[in-house]
C-alpha cells in the first residue's frame, strides 16, 4: 500500500452498520473512495436488506 494513501479506517466508518472503531487500521484512501462512488445511496456494509432476506430464510 502507498503510504501516502493511508488513511485511518474509520474515516469510513459510516458505511458500516456496525460502527466500531479501530484507530490502528489503516486503509487505502483511493480503494475506498472508489467503493464509495460506486455504492448507490443509502447503502451499508453488510447491506440491511440482505440481512434481513438471510434472516428470514426457512
Amino acid at each position: 500500500m502507498n503510504t501516502e494513501a493511508e488513511v485511518p479506517g474509520d474515516d469510513y466508518i459510516d458505511l458500516f452498520l456496525c460502527q466500531e472503531r479501530h484507530p490502528f487500521i489503516m486503509v487505502d484512501r483511493s480503494v475506498w473512495e472508489a467503493v464509495i462512488r460506486k455504492l448507490p445511496e443509502g447503502y451499508f456494509i453488510p447491506d440491511y436488506r440482505i440481512i434481513n432476506m438471510i434472516s428470514n430464510m426457512p
